[in-house]
């Protein structure tokens, strides 16, 4: 019996020897099945990037990024590539984020491909539109929110900017993209010029992971660079970093599945401007001077300029969390705190007045703790994962969710569960984690709605009053503690939100996170009570909202509130009806019963795996 244990792990080991030579035995079979099916038709370089020039010599591998281009959208329990609108979905995270553009646009993305297109016609990305609709500060989004949405980005900073980061960054959106040179034979400023097969609406492309000399992963986004440094790799002027292949098929996904935010320099940078600045008779909508021009191209005599501007750069908030480690949130709290003077938030709430930071698509963060990442799984073999194409082993180049191949995707090491198993398991976690993560927000709307109230009855005592009016700033100081919790409770919600996986990459870390978030909800909720109280303030009470209280918040699909650029009020933003629509019905219903949970339904309703948006 002494030998039970010692045979137990002599089996461990082999069957881990064995799923590494697997591993070891795929990655040099499909590096060699590459070479195999490459085809030297065109040079490659950075100074074409575009992903048709790029394919010619791997036609397959074009093929299959450009199946989502005409595929039918697929949506899966939490996610796919339907582009819903999210805030019908999820209509408490309009006031989550009030204040704040995400507040009126947020749709589901559609993947890579579409990634460029869907940043330029965002509402968040018009200037005109977001003023219309109460965002009268909003300056324009910076050439900062390119980098990680056009193939375009590394030729742009390193031509158009001169190598000089923080002018690329400081630039503003459509200034920049103005400057994307025509290739491959295209006429200039055509239709052709402006759309997304290499174009200014290209988004991700063959050269932002591969090296055109040897199709090597590298790394071509210098925050993601930075970053890494700080974090202790070894930088490579071939390659980004010096990492070894099994760790690149995850890093290359790292240049943009992650938190950042715009780091301001505290310095004047001279960068790339518009001579329509100078033009008194272009107006934005407010009837203030126009600085840029909301078109991909320059017309109407509009012409380059140097300007200069306050410097910013995108960074990665990346230096508590050290190479090695698994991620932490506590490490953004510690991240953020120490930059406070200098970055004290990504926007004020609206209604409760907190300094506020907004996460971005975490996925790298949270999957550094997760089960996967501590057996050597890499993104790629999840989502790129090997599968055959005639006599050829190849990765899959149409990066979409696992759940529209978990043959290919999953049971390369689940090979002994079937599907149906391991669909179920994946809902299964999903729906845990979406519990808790419905069950934060829900908390933090009852937060806000709380600091609402009270910062309305605080601001009617003369104590809290400036000129016999509610001075803001007092009541803040009053309402400190409670400020920063509701913070952080968003930070913790919002991380989950956003991180594309609903949980899955690290369930037992979202869920930590999520029921920090309650936790900090329900204590600031106590905290204003507590305040309410010792200012003989006794009709406050707490608020305790679910899923019915958030349908009230429900925004519909986005429309004009003004005449404006051609369009009337009252007229639907989007043209194309599958982008900003309502989900279907049957996720409704999900959000509906899975919190509070509703065993009988939930328990019963079978996973939908990837379901096109054609199918009833």
């Amino acid at each position: 019996m002494k030998l039970m244990p010692i045979g137990v792990v002599v089996v461990v080991l082999a069957i881990f020897g064995l799923v590494w030579l697997n591993i070891d035995i795929s990655q040099k079979q499909q590096q060699q099945n590459t070479a195999v099916m490459s085809k030297h038709v065109v040079e490659l370089s950075d100074s074409n990037p575009t992903f048709d020039h790029w394919g010619k010599n791997f036609p397959q591998y074009l093929d299959m990024y450009l199946t989502v281009e005409k595929d039918t959208p697929r949506y899966t329990e939490f996610g796919g590539n339907y582009a819903y609108s999210k805030l019908i979905r999820y209509p408490q995270l309009t006031l989550l984020w009030a204040g704040y553009p995400f507040s009126i646009d947020a749709n589901e993305e559609r993947g890579h491909f579409w990634i460029q297109v869907d940043q330029m016609d965002t509402a968040r990305n018009n200037k005109d539109f977001l003023n219309a609709h109460g965002f009268a500060k909003f300056g324009g989004q910076p050439t900062a929110c390119m980098n990680c949405h056009s193939g375009w980005s590394p030729y742009l900073y390193k031509v158009v900017s001169k190598g000089d980061w923080v002018a690329f960054n400081s630039a503003k959106y459509w200034t920049m993209i103005k400057q994307v040179p025509a290739v491959e034979g295209i006429e200039p400023n055509s239709e052709q010029h402006s759309g997304p097969h290499g174009g200014k609406r290209m988004g991700v492309t063959c050269a932002d992971c591969h090296n055109p000399s040897d199709m090597g992963l590298r790394l071509t986004r210098q925050a993601a660079i930075n970053a890494l440094v700080q974090r202790g790799y070894k930088p490579s002027a071939e390659y980004g970093i010096d990492a070894p292949v099994a760790e690149m098929r995850t890093l290359v996904c790292s240049q943009c599945h992650v938190e950042y935010y715009f780091r301001p320099t505290g310095t004047k940078v001279k960068t790339i401007g518009e001579s329509i600045a100078n033009d008194p008779t272009k107006k934005w909508w407010d009837g203030t001077q126009k600085t840029y021009d909301e078109f991909d191209s320059w017309r109407d005599g509009n012409e380059p300029t140097e300007i200069e501007v306050a410097g910013i750069e995108l960074v990665f908030p990346w230096t508590e969390w050290k190479k090695g480690q698994p991620f932490r949130i506590e490490m953004f709290d510690d991240y953020y705190d120490k930059v406070r003077d200098i970055f004290p938030s990504d926007w004020v709430h609206k209604e409760t007045k907190a300094p506020m930071l907004k996460i971005q698509h975490p996925e790298s963060e949270l999957f550094s703790g997760g089960v996967h990442a501590a057996n050597g799984v890499a993104c790629a073999d999840c989502h790129m994962p090997y599968i055959r194409k005639g006599a050829f082993k190849m990765t899959q180049h149409n990066v979409t969710s696992p759940l529209q191949d978990i043959n290919a995707a999953c049971k390369a090491c689940h090979a002994r569960q079937s599907e149906e198993f391991l669909k179920q398991q994946i809902f299964d976690i999903q729906k845990s984690i979406a519990f808790d993560l419905r069950n934060a927000e829900y908390a933090i709307v009852s937060l806000i709605t709380d600091i609402k109230t009270l910062r309305g009855k605080l601001g009617e005592l003369p104590a809290y009053q400036t000129d016999g009016k509610a001075d803001d700033a007092k009541v803040s100081k009053a309402l400190t503690n409670v400020l920063e919790l509701h913070r952080k409770s968003s930070v913790r919600a919002d991380f989950v939100g956003a991180e594309n996986s609903t949980g899955f990459h690290n369930p037992r870390e979202a869920s930590r996170m999520l029921l920090q978030a309650v936790r900090m909800a329900k204590e600031g909720q106590a905290e204003l009570l507590a305040i309410a109280a010792a200012h003989g303030i006794h009709d406050f009470k707490i608020s305790q909202l679910g899923f019915e209280d958030m349908q009230k918040l429900n925004p519909g699909e986005i429309v004009y509130k003004k005449d404006m650029d051609g369009h009337k009020a009252g007229e639907r933003y989007y043209p194309h009806k599958e982008i900003n629509s309502a989900p279907p019905s049957q996720l409704l219903e999900l959000d509906k019963n899975n919190a509070p949970y509703n065993y009988e339904v939930i328990d019963s309703t079978k996973p939908i795996g990837a379901k096109p948006i054609s199918s009833k």
